[in-house]
């Protein structure tokens, strides 16, 4: 399964997106560090004015430079630089949430291809049965032993067979598409057979396997990150109340007014407020703080979504390990049906619809067995991806390249 999981991780364009998204959010933490530098600025400016015009009659341009430091903010710069870091920490949650998302739905259509080409299997071993069950009847027509509607019964469940063997067959093409799309490459059913993925029965056994899925669950971690980068909007907001104390270092060269003026150096120390139009610094605030409370909303939400999740995967393992029993030693029952009844009928003890059904019981149970069987795989599997983390599934000796098919016995 690691196997399978690392070809969709490689070249998938929802993951590289994410990635992309990271390296961004990476810049915007360095551009809010830059924002404690001080800010440089150059204004030149060229003017034509009246000869009579005292305030512009002595030099035509005029260059200043201008280098200004904030020195106290209200904090906005600080809560800005926490901003980015808690965006770049969603970012990064984003991401794993992503490629968990991926491993889920690559672990479901392992599942579902898995489920129907060992279907497929158990009916072509089914086609093969009532192959022979009808050449048998068929003689015995032919030689006044047997009814026709026999044969008749015997041909329509042999094709009722070839049916569902041909539909499990369509689900096999359909579940490699899903798959095929999902890693990104060509993938035939005798390279997926070639996985022998097994169960991960250890995560039955942890009694915290919910808390630990809720410890280590990214849609969680990125969802908190986003309550965090509420908190510090809000930060941001309530210091665009107060006025920015700054200094500021200026160079004049030339001047429109003034002659003999070639070189002038000026410090200041001053402030400025911008608090916007109206009240609407306190709009903003409001909206901020009603976001915070959406996203810590969110969370709760997450956090219940995901403790369900695994304990109806919890429930649905441990309930399938026991069928499993049970279905396993209906199998073994219909397959000693099969054999006795075919040698009570041709002992004129059993009728030909008794076979018939033996048959199909026998069919039913295979697939029954499929069912649950890869069920309880892909179960303990997702179980491991929400309660050891998707790091350390991909580490685990969770595959090997050597056959070894999960397949009920003929």
């Amino acid at each position: 399964m690691p196997d399978l999981l690392n070809m969709t991780f490689q070249g998938n364009p929802a993951l590289q997106g994410q990635e992309r998204l990271v390296q961004a959010s990476q810049a915007d933490i360095q551009g809010a560090a830059y924002q404690f530098f001080p800010t440089p600025s150059v204004a030149v400016e060229n003017v034509s004015a009246a000869s009579n015009d005292l305030n512009y009659n002595k030099d035509s341009r005029v260059t200043t430079l201008r280098l200004q430091q904030p020195i106290w903010t209200g904090g906005r710069l600080t809560a800005g630089f926490d901003r980015a870091q808690s965006a770049a920490a969603t970012a990064r949650a984003a991401m794993e949430d992503v490629r968990q998302q991926l491993a889920l739905r690559t672990i479901q259509g392992w599942g579902e291809w898995k489920s129907a080409q060992q279907k497929a299997l158990a009916l072509q071993d089914s086609v093969l049965t009532h192959e022979r069950l009808r050449d048998l009847i068929v003689r015995r027509v032919k030689g006044g032993l047997s009814a026709s509607a026999d044969e008749i019964m015997a041909q329509g469940r042999l094709e009722q067979a070839r049916a569902e063997q041909n539909a499990y067959e369509s689900q096999v093409a359909v579940a490699l598409a899903r798959l095929e799309q999902l890693t990104g490459r060509r993938l035939g059913s005798d390279e997926l057979a070639d996985f022998s993925v097994s169960p991960q029965d250890q995560v039955l056994a942890r009694p915290d396997a919910v808390e630990r899925a809720i410890r280590l669950s990214p849609l969680l971690q990125k969802l908190e990150s986003q309550v965090k980068v509420q908190e510090h909007e809000i930060q941001v907001r309530k210091a665009q109340v107060y006025p920015e104390v700054y200094v500021r270092a200026e160079q004049q060269r030339g001047s429109f007014s003034s002659s003999g003026l070639s070189l002038a150096n000026r410090f200041f120390i001053g402030m400025s407020a911008s608090p916007g139009a109206g009240l609407s610094v306190f709009s903003g605030i409001d909206a901020a703080v009603a976001r915070l409370e959406s996203a810590v909303t969110d969370v709760e939400s997450a956090r219940r979504s995901v403790a369900e999740q695994v304990s109806i995967e919890l429930a649905s393992a441990r309930s399938q390990k026991q069928r499993s029993v049970g279905l396993e030693a209906s199998l073994n029952s219909a397959e000693a049906m099969v054999r006795s009844w075919d040698r009570q009928f041709l002992a004129g003890r059993k009728s030909w619809v008794e076979v018939m059904n033996a048959a199909r019981e026998l069919a039913q149970s295979q697939t029954a067995l499929v069912d649950v069987r890869v069920a309880y795989v892909v179960s303990t599997w997702r179980l491991a991806v929400y309660s050891q983390g998707l790091e350390s599934v991909l580490a685990g000796p969770g595959a090997s390249m050597a056959p070894g098919p999960l397949a009920p016995r003929p």
